[in-house]
């Protein structure tokens, strides 16, 4: 039952800052997309998990909160701006440059 539980949110620290980590299933109910959205916008490499654990033989992925800030601008992009996943890989490219 504790795996179970770990694969639902995991943390790790780095230094003094704590990393929390949230499975696919936690991600989509925050942000309030489905699954396949999820997986449209990852096979599109617009968002990627911070890890992909295998647990009993299953790959689990987990997402951080960059992660969850990423799924939010892509969902806003396209819900409210009206902008085509073209273009939103452009934009979130943009917004990588700025952030480096």
């Amino acid at each position: 039952m504790a795996r179970r539980v770990a694969s639902t949110s995991s943390k790790r620290r780095r230094g003094k800052a704590e990393i929390v980590l949230v499975s696919r299933t936690v991600l989509c109910s925050v942000c309030g997309i489905s699954e396949r959205q999820l997986s449209v916008w990852e096979n599109e490499d617009l968002v990627a998990p911070a890890r992909v654990t295998e647990i009993d033989g299953q790959e689990e992925r987990l997402y951080d909160r960059k992660a969850l800030h990423r799924v939010r601008v892509i969902r806003t992009l396209g819900e409210e701006l009206e902008v085509n996943l073209p273009g939103i890989g452009v934009i979130l490219h943009l917004l990588d440059q700025i952030e480096r």
